[in-house]
C-alpha cells in the first residue's frame, strides 16, 4: 500500500512539473532533464560559473555564438539579442545558457548514437560536436570522460527514466 501511494505521489509531482512547463510556454524535450543539462555543464567546464569566454567558447556550458544563434538567441531578461554583448552575457549565465541548450536540443536533437533512444547520451554528443557530427563518439575525450561520471542512468530495472542519479555524487 505504501509503495502505491509513493508511486502515485511521485507520478503526480512529475506530471505537474511537465504540465507546468508546457503551460508556461517552455518547450518540452523528452529525456532532456535538468540533471542532463547539469551533467553537460560538468562535462563542458566542470560547471565553472566564472569561466568567462575563451577562444570563442563562453560560460559554464561552453557555448559558441553559432550554437546560441541556432538556439534562437535567448537573452537575459529584458535584453536585446542584437546588443553587442547579449551572447556573452547569456552564455555566462547558467539559466540563460541552459535555455539555449534546451532550445538547441528541441531543434536538432535526435538519436546520434543509433541505439533507438534519444537521450542524454545523444544530447552530450550533440552539445559537444554540433548537429553535423553528433554521430562521432565522445568517450575518448575529456568531455566524454567527465560525462560518463555524471550521466543520467535509469533507476528502474525496466529502463524507465523517471529518476536520475549523478554518478559522482552517489557512487
Amino acid at each position: 500500500m505504501k509503495t502505491g501511494v509513493v508511486v502515485f505521489i511521485i507520478s503526480y509531482v512529475l506530471l505537474s512539473m511537465i504540465i507546468d512547463d508546457v503551460s508556461s510556454g517552455k518547450k518540452y524535450v523528452s529525456n532532456l532533464s535538468t540533471v542532463c543539462i547539469r551533467c553537460l555543464c560538468h562535462s563542458s567546464t566542470q560547471c565553472n560559473m566564472t569561466v568567462g569566454c575563451q577562444k570563442g567558447y563562453c560560460g559554464p556550458l561552453f557555448l559558441t555564438k553559432e550554437y546560441w544563434r541556432d538556439a534562437g538567441r535567448p537573452t537575459l531578461r529584458d535584453d536585446d539579442p542584437d546588443r553587442t554583448n547579449a551572447f556573452n552575457d547569456c552564455a555566462k549565465d547558467y539559466g540563460c545558457s541552459s535555455t539555449a541548450v534546451e532550445n538547441y536540443m528541441a531543434k536538432f536533437g535526435y538519436d546520434c548514437n543509433n541505439d533507438g533512444v534519444t537521450d542524454c547520451d545523444d544530447y552530450a554528443r550533440l552539445h559537444f560536436h554540433g548537429r553535423e557530427k553528433c554521430a562521432t563518439p565522445i568517450s575518448n575525450l575529456y568531455f566524454g570522460k567527465r560525462y560518463e561520471s555524471c550521466k543520467p542512468v535509469p533507476s528502474f530495472p525496466n529502463g524507465k527514466q523517471l529518476f536520475y542519479r549523478i554518478g559522482f555524487i552517489y557512487d
